[in-house]
This record gives structure tokens, C-alpha cells and sequence, in this order.
């Protein structure tokens, strides 16, 4: 954490002496689904909301970091007795985006950009569908990676990002190991750059 800390007092400072600088609070939510190992269960998409800050330092490419609080998980049915059926995370995420401006106007610019994000769980809760045993049990790590990409639209002093995540890693734990899954979701934010 020290490290990550530094990480952005440093982009602040470099960001602040070229004036190729952003900052400012982000707020959206999260659309996750999730893709698992056992073709007869469904999933249902689940709604989640992000807030948090974002620092973008340069110009016509540029580096994002993003400090975020998220809110998600994933609503599962048709599992066998014992397994997950609901699954809520509250996280804070840690994008570092690298972006690039591809229409760049005085008053609009279009953005892709691409990235890893570092997400550390701070709250979980699993719902199971009956009784469950010791070998069925799951527990979800405590720190994930994932990687996102997408495109972003300036407009004045506002900034909106819609972009697509996924798990690097299965990010959950389980004994038997029958239960894997993937998580995806689709992340709609809106900041507003203070300066």
C-alpha cells in the first residue's frame, strides 16, 4: 500500500509540473455476470455501484490510476445442493489505466485505454441452496487481479468511461475444487475533472 501511495504522490507531482494534469471523483456502477465450470447453472446479471477518484497525468497519451469503492457480485440458480446462490463483494479496486486520445477537440476528446486493476475484497457475503458440507464450501480470495479495457468520452469538466472487466484469476476458493468461475462485468462511470 505504501508503495502504491507513492506511486500516485509521485504521478501528482510529475502531473502537476508538465500542467498535463487531471483530477476528480468518479461515480457509475458495475453490470457483472459470471461463467462457470457446470453448464446447468444460470446466472443473472447483477447491478453494483463504484465511487471513488481518478488522476490522469498526460496528454496525448496518458497513465489513469483510480482508486475505487465497488459493490457486486453474482446471483446463481439451478445449483446443486450446498453451492453458492448468491454471492455479494464489496471491494476497493486500484485501476491503472493507460490511455490514449484518439479525437482530441477543444471541447470533446475521444479516449480507449487498457489496464490491470488490483481489487481487494473488504466484505463478503455467499448465500448457499441448502445445507452445506465442508468439501462444498466456498470462500472467495481476498485479493484478485483483473484487466479492463474500453473507451471514454471528455466533454468539458465531465468524463465518461464504459468499459469491460474480467477475472485474471479464479478468484474463488474451494476444497473441492468443483465450483470455478469467471467473473465479467461491464463498468459505466461518469467523473467530473476539478482541475
Amino acid at each position: 500500500m505504501k508503495k502504491l501511495l507513492f506511486v500516485l504522490a509521485a504521478l501528482l507531482i510529475t502531473g502537476a509540473a508538465n500542467a498535463q494534469f487531471s483530477f476528480g471523483p468518479k461515480i457509475g456502477v458495475n453490470l457483472s455476470q459470471v461463467t462457470t465450470n457446470l453448464n446447468t447453472i444460470n446466472d443473472q446479471m447483477k447491478t453494483g455501484l463504484q465511487i471513488g477518484a481518478f488522476v490522469r497525468v498526460g496528454s496525448k497519451v496518458y497513465l489513469q490510476p483510480e482508486f475505487l469503492y465497488s459493490t457486486g457480485g453474482v446471483k446463481l440458480s439451478n445449483v446443486p445442493i450446498g453451492s453458492p446462490t448468491n454471492i455479494n463483494v464489496k471491494s476497493i479496486d486500484v485501476p491503472l489505466m493507460l490511455g490514449t486520445r484518439v479525437i482530441n477537440l477543444k471541447v470533446a476528446n475521444l479516449r480507449l485505454m487498457a489496464g490491470p486493476v488490483a481489487s481487494f475484497i473488504v466484505d463478503k457475503q455467499v448465500d448457499y441452496n441448502g445445507a452445506v458440507t465442508a468439501t462444498k464450501e466456498v470462500s472467495i480470495k481476498n485479493a484478485n487481479w483483473k484487466a479492463q479495457f474500453g473507451a471514454g468520452l471528455d466533454i468539458l469538466m465531465f468524463s465518461l468511461d464504459v468499459r469491460y472487466s474480467y477475472d485474471l484469476n479464479n478468484s474463488m476458493e474451494q476444497q473441492a475444487k468443483e465450483f470455478n468461475w469467471e467473473k465479467n462485468s461491464v463498468n459505466v462511470t461518469l467523473g467530473w475533472k476539478l482541475f
